[in-house]
């Protein structure tokens, strides 16, 4: 049966480490959102592979495809795909070729966003030019992977862009489009990448009747329809746009993928939100600073009522913890299960500020004592009656089971139920 991994909370939950070792009994992973703001660390044997846009089966030699729901940084691309050469033989990677690009224009449109907005109304973007990409595509403007064939028509679309932006960036002190510099640079990655382009009637063709694992970025609460709206990003991440993002139309089940506490980057409501030492000691044990941005990422207990609602909107059939050894040396740990004595069946993101204002009492959290050191469990039996506690709570809670746990980030720290 294909899989799909998606993150339930703020993103940043483990994605890439579940899926390197969940792909290794499938044929093909297939991303099908986000940009390079999204960024996976996966460890194996020693070597640390950091990925931003390609899908982390590519470690086990699988075939990754990225799908059209995503936005595309040449210069990123390039980089990355150069990296992945440097200690992975021939790995094979295709590319969608109706993929819209990020280019520099977008990143300075960015930039201009961002510094329009001030305190609590800022998103925390990564700046990557990702958000006006995407805005690029709804209003029809993108320049597409299919189009760098021709370099007139590139050429064409960028006289229409620059007619449209060009007064905007003059605006703001950005510089201007240079159509000569543009064609450049996509003439060279062109000429790069070309070999890895295909049409998706080519991945349909050939992997339609194989086993597939799609590959979620960023998190369900970050969805630009269904999470915590503005500060979102800038694609659908729950699991009803993979047939979109990806254009392969197959059945799956859902992975649902989150960390044992509370992470996101950024401004937006954080209800769990903990600003004391134990919220800055889980940041430092569990090197919470982002892959991409290098912030350190605001720390929280685990919301069983934010994961509930994901678990809803994303049709979960199973769960998988991560991160469970970041909490191993507390005195106690924590559970968010209400919200000042209420469990919601749907979270109204539609008024972020409401949620801002909850302020949680000791009765919305649910207390399990310390579980100690856990680096010689090697099953589910083997743990200790706190953590089995622990566990079989969220379980509980949620009414789905947790098939996967991972205690640490090598690929062998994991347990399957």
């Amino acid at each position: 049966m294909n899989k799909a991994v998606i993150g339930l909370q703020w993103g940043d939950e483990g994605k890439g480490k579940i899926v390197d070792y969940l792909s290794e009994k499938f044929d093909l992973v297939a991303r099908y959102q986000g940009g390079n703001n999204a960024g996976h660390t996966v460890i194996v044997e020693d070597v640390t592979y950091k990925l931003n846009l390609i899908p982390s089966g590519v470690i086990r030699g699988k075939v990754c495809f990225l799908g059209q729901g995503i936005v595309l940084d040449p210069d990123h691309f390039l980089k990355e795909y150069q990296q992945i050469c440097e200690k992975i033989s021939n790995p094979n990677i295709y590319l969608s070729s109706n993929i819209p690009l990020i280019l520099p224009y977008h990143k300075q449109l960015d930039k201009i966003n961002e510094s329009i907005l001030t305190g609590e109304d800022k998103i925390g973007t990564t700046a990557k030019g990702i958000g006006p990409a995407y805005q690029d595509k709804v209003g029809r403007k993108s320049i597409k992977l299919y189009d760098l064939k021709s370099l007139d028509k590139i050429k064409e679309k960028l006289e229409s862009i620059k007619k449209f932006y060009d007064p905007v960036l003059n605006a703001y002190q950005e510089e201007a489009i240079n159509i000569d510099q543009y064609l450049t640079i996509l003439d060279s990655f062109y000429k790069e990448v070309g070999s890895l382009i295909v049409d998706n009637s080519f991945i349909k063709k050939n992997f339609n009747q194989q086993k597939i694992l799609f590959e979620g970025a960023q998190g369900a609460l970050l969805d630009l329809d269904h999470g915590s709206y503005p500060f979102v990003t800038s694609s659908n991440t729950i699991s009803s746009n993979i047939m979109i993002g990806s254009g392969l139309q197959v059945d799956y089940q859902t992975v649902g993928i989150f960390k044992a506490y509370a992470t996101r980057v950024g401004n937006g409501p954080f209800p769990s939100e903990l600003f004391d030492q134990i919220g800055d000691y889980i940041a430092e044990t569990g090197v919470e600073y982002g892959t991409v941005t290098k912030r350190k990422r605001r720390c929280g207990w685990l919301d069983l009522v934010s994961l509930k609602y994901s678990c809803q909107i994303n049709q979960v059939n199973e769960l998988c913890i991560t991160k469970i050894d970041v909490l191993n040396n507390l005195e106690e740990i924590k559970i968010c299960k209400s919200y000042q004595g209420q469990s919601f069946e749907e979270i109204n993101f539609n008024d972020s500020d409401s949620l801002k204002s909850f302020s949680l009492n000791e009765d919305d959290f649910k207390i399990f004592q310390s579980w100690g050191d856990i680096t010689k469990v090697k099953d589910f039996d083997s743990m200790p009656q706190s953590l089995k506690n622990y566990i079989q709570y969220i379980e509980e809670y949620l009414e789905i089971p947790i098939k996967i746990i991972s205690l640490g980030p090598e690929r062998n720290q994991t347990i399957i139920r």
